[in-house]
Order: C-alpha cells, then sequence, then structure tokens
C-alpha cells in the first residue's frame, strides 16, 4: 500500500470519528495518537491498551474497508517507511495550538493545518464520484446548494463559480427557502448538501426533499456514515481536524474549497470553448459595471 493510500486511511479516520462506537473510537484515539507505534503492535495488545476486545480491533478495521488487522499494521508500517519523520508531522503531532502560543507559532501552525487539509483532502478524493458530480452538474437545468453556518460561505463560492460558468445554480442557507427550492426540483436537476459534520438538519432535509423530486442528490461532508452522507446518492469527503481554538467546520473549510475548485475546473474543463465564452460575457458585464461612474 503506497503513501497517499495510507494517509487517506487516516483522513478517513478521523472523518468518521463522530460515527464510530465508543470501543472503536478508544482504537481510533490510539492509532491517531501514534499511528507508527500502533504498526509495532499486535491485536492483543492493541486491544488491551484501548480496553476493548480483539473481536472490537477487526470490527473497527473492516468498518474502514480493511480485510483485517493485518492490513491496517501494513498500511502504517508503510506509510511511515515512505514518509519518514515527516509521517508524524503529516498526522498532526505538535499542531495544536496552546493557549500561551506566541504570535508567530499560532501563524505557524494555522499554516501548516490548512495546508495539511488541503493536500489529505486532494489524495482521499474520490475521483470517479468527482467526475460524476461533474456530469451530472454540466447536463443540469437547475443546481440547488444546501448549507448552513461557515458552509454557507463555501456554498456561495460554489455558486459564484458556477453563475460565472453561465449554470443556474442557487446556494441557499436559509432552511426553508432551501425547502421551496428543492420543491421545484425534477428529474435531471441537482441539489448539493455542504456540512462538516453531516449532521445538519437544515442541509439533511432539503436535500431529501430534493431527491423525492427525482433530483441527483451529491453530498459534501467529512463523515461518510454521518445521515448526510448516507442519504446522498454521491458523495465527496474531505479532510479537516479540530484543535483548541479551531473549530471542525473551521478548519474544513480550506478542504471544502479546494474540493469546490476541482469541480469548478473540471466544469470548466468539459464546457471548453463554451466556459471560455461564458467567463468572457461575465468578466465584460462586471467590468462594464466597474466603469460606469457612481451615482451617488
Amino acid at each position: 500500500m503506497d503513501r497517499p493510500t495510507a494517509q487517506a486511511l487516516i483522513v478517513q479516520l478521523r472523518g468518521r470519528l463522530p460515527s464510530l462506537s465508543p470501543a472503536e473510537r478508544a482504537i481510533a484515539d490510539l492509532v491517531l495518537a501514534d499511528p507508527a507505534g500502533t504498526a509495532t503492535l499486535s491485536i492483543s495488545r492493541l486491544a488491551s491498551a484501548a480496553g476493548v476486545s480483539d473481536t472490537s480491533v477487526t470490527r473497527f478495521c473492516r468498518a474502514l474497508g480493511l480485510s483485517g488487522y493485518p492490513d491496517l499494521r501494513l498500511a502504517l508500517a508503510a506509510a511511515q517507511l515512505a514518509g519518514g519523520e515527516d509521517f508524524a508531522v503529516r498526522i498532526g503531532a505538535g499542531d495544536d495550538i496552546a493557549g500561551d502560543d506566541e504570535t508567530a507559532t499560532v501563524v505557524a501552525k494555522v499554516a501548516r493545518l490548512d495546508a495539511r487539509a488541503a493536500q489529505d483532502t486532494a489524495e482521499q478524493l474520490d475521483l470517479r464520484v468527482l467526475d460524476e458530480i461533474v456530469d451530472r452538474i454540466a447536463a443540469a437545468r437547475r443546481i440547488e446548494i444546501y448549507a448552513a453556518g461557515s458552509g454557507a460561505v463555501v456554498a456561495a463560492d460554489l455558486e459564484y463559480k458556477l453563475q460565472h460558468l453561465g449554470l443556474a445554480a442557487t446556494a441557499r442557507s436559509d432552511v426553508h427557502r432551501a425547502l421551496m427550492g428543492a420543491a421545484h426540483l425534477r428529474t435531471g436537476d441537482v441539489a448539493l448538501g455542504i456540512s462538516y459534520s453531516g449532521r445538519t438538519g437544515e442541509v439533511i432535509d432539503p436535500l431529501t426533499e430534493a431527491a423525492r423530486r427525482g433530483a441527483t442528490t451529491a453530498a459534501l461532508t467529512s463523515d461518510p456514515l454521518s445521515p448526510l452522507g448516507k442519504s446522498a446518492e454521491l458523495l465527496l469527503t474531505f479532510a479537516g481536524r479540530a484543535t483548541a481554538f479551531r473549530i471542525g467546520a473551521t478548519v474544513s473549510r480550506i478542504a471544502q474549497l479546494v474540493v469546490v475548485d476541482c469541480l469548478y475546473v473540471r466544469l470548466a474543463q468539459r464546457q471548453d470553448p463554451a466556459a471560455a465564452e461564458a467567463l468572457h460575457r461575465a468578466h465584460e458585464a462586471v467590468q462594464g459595471r466597474t466603469r460606469r461612474p457612481s451615482s451617488d
């Protein structure tokens, strides 16, 4: 197993933490705290350290898509050999922000967290699903994007980019407007829900309504086992790790924007040269407005 695949395993594990049982969470905490050390442990020693049974460890591995504990040890060992000391840094050791950190330290840690969230997201992104969503959006009559809280910023960015390509996209952060919009969708339309936790009712409810109307539903979340992840027809996940002063949704914003940019570029490639013409028209319209003197 190569390094990107092993790193993707860690990213996947972080995203699934809220959906794990108490026994699986205990194992996950040990793996994330010392992935290199975990690779040296037998299944019985890991089970003992986590206070669980050997069967729980096996079940944990299978929940990650592995055939058993040997696969987990091989993945972690291969990643350590490939990454050396850098592996510990990439996993996140030493990046937690402390209350007494100086400004320069805070800036450095925030930059590392954001850069790693972007890289981790790229390494584990399902490219087949990405292109499937691109195909559906390109052919859609209407595209609805649902988000709440910090996710609304990402939804607005995607709306802006899709409109630049001449696509009929609308971002909605008010649940009532989202439900009304979803009620008017039909087969061939696309509804995309964005939620860090995958448990935001304001996102799940309109996406469910969109599915009921026959629209293609897609989700962008950190937890594939969340209600949002399970309810969507197409699923993309992203990385992001909370720290003492940065909640998960804040950390993941960069990762979400990476996925949005990937969707936008692939759509632009697909529509070329139509995309170039759409971008040119949008640019000309905006430039024409900025050249006129203000009436104030």
